[in-house]
């Protein structure tokens, strides 16, 4: 756990969040590890990894209980001894994170930060990225040479209105962990156990979907997988996404792209013909056993017939409600860096456009619930962007 303790976070910040701290304390078992990490203009380390045992459990709460909140914002520092403590374990867990609370924006690397967004053209994410160890953040595709998502996974708490919610979320992506927005005192502790909640039931590590084309001429041509990287190979005949950990009972949806040849057709054939289209394979280590295994999907298949039938020609409202999903994440995106720039009216302008389009699409027609709760974050993040003192403050 890193935690701000900058002069910010005094007073009932501060008090709630020895509460969270003390919860999530009480609800770790004698197999789970913690260290703190406090920082404010310089970070120290409170106390090292401990066992949660009914003492270490008695000593991280005298640690929690003395902290004190002074002094200017250091996430940098922060984050580089967090990583240090893990870095420096002897003995490895099978599933290992870093929790970041921080209610304010770094004050110490400021000018860095200033240089990066100059030379980048991005975001405060990029420069403090830059800063940090290889172990949370792989540059240059690395994580895709080797195969391994970043070691550490950090997962990011911002708390109030004035925390750097784009540095935040920059580091939350690039490691492989979440960003949560804390606006409250009141909510911490909710947002702190489901994290907790999340990491204590990841049931597979360092999975990967190998997607291969199972008929001559098909070709993977794309696959949107979001943050988790990918690779497209063998001119268009296989496809991997890297995912990572997977908690208990969750889901993950990608949608792919195909390139499909014409079927041939023989002059007196009869009957409906079926084409094999794809082969799924997925592999990942048992977050208990440490064993990996590797386990072969279905191949899914789709008729060729030599002339559609009515209900052949009705889309697809699964493909329909995916297109959908990603067509209001990019819509988000590129309105969110409008926002970032000052254009309001720019970005209203894509909501609305994005808005428009997906209550006309099929799925949304027909009643799709995914649909309607875009349709409803569309309309909240529209009304967060209408000028620069709602985008400050809400969003």
């Amino acid at each position: 756990m890193v935690l701000d303790v900058s002069g910010s976070m005094d007073g009932a910040k501060l008090v709630l969040t020895k509460h969270a701290l003390n919860f999530i304390i009480e609800n770790l078992g004698p197999g789970d590890r913690l260290s703190l990490v406090a920082f404010s203009s310089s970070a120290s380390r409170i106390f090292p990894l401990l066992r949660m045992t009914d003492t270490g459990r008695e000593v991280a709460k005298q640690a929690v209980s003395s902290l004190n909140a002074e002094g200017g914002t250091n996430i940098v520092e922060g984050l580089k001894k967090g990583i240090r403590v893990l870095n420096q374990r002897r003995e490895r867990n099978s599933v290992s994170s870093i929790i970041l609370l921080s209610d304010g924006k770094d004050t110490y690397n400021n000018n860095a930060m200033i240089r990066g967004r100059k030379n980048h053209n991005s975001s405060s994410a990029t420069p403090i990225l830059s800063m940090l160890s290889a172990s949370i953040f792989c540059q240059n595709g690395e994580h895709l040479n080797n195969g391994h998502l970043p070691t550490f996974p950090i997962h990011t708490f911002g708390f109030g209105a004035d925390h750097d919610s784009s540095a935040m979320n920059g580091i939350a992506d690039a490691s492989g962990g979440t960003f949560s927005f804390i606006e409250t005192v009141d909510t911490m502790r909710e947002a702190f156990a489901r994290c907790i909640g999340g990491l204590l039931s990841v049931s597979a590590q360092e999975l990967q979907l190998t997607v291969s084309s199972a008929s001559h001429g098909v070709r993977v041509r794309s696959i949107s997988s979001g943050r988790y990287a990918r690779e497209i190979s063998e001119g268009g005949l296989k496809g991997l996404v890297h995912i990572g950990d997977m908690y208990a009972d969750e889901e993950k949806e990608f949608l792919v792209n195909l390139s499909i040849p014409p079927w041939p057709v023989l002059e007196g054939e009869e009957g409906v013909k079926r084409m094999s289209l794809l082969k799924f394979t997925c592999s990942f280590k048992d977050s208990v056993s440490n064993v990996t295994t590797e386990v072969e999907g279905v191949t899914v298949e789709v008729s060729r017939p030599k002339v559609l039938s009515p209900a052949e020609k009705i889309l697809s409202l699964e493909v329909d409600r995916q297109r959908n999903r990603l067509w209001v994440a990019d819509g988000i995106s590129e309105a969110r860096e409008m926002a970032d720039n000052g254009n309001f009216s720019g970005a209203q302008a894509v909501l609305s456009n994005r808005i428009s389009t997906l209550v006309s699409s099929a799925s949304a027609q027909a009643g799709d619930s995914l649909c309607s709760w875009l349709e409803c974050e569309l309309m909240e993040i529209r009304q967060r962007m209408a000028n620069v003192d709602t985008y400050v403050h809400q969003a």
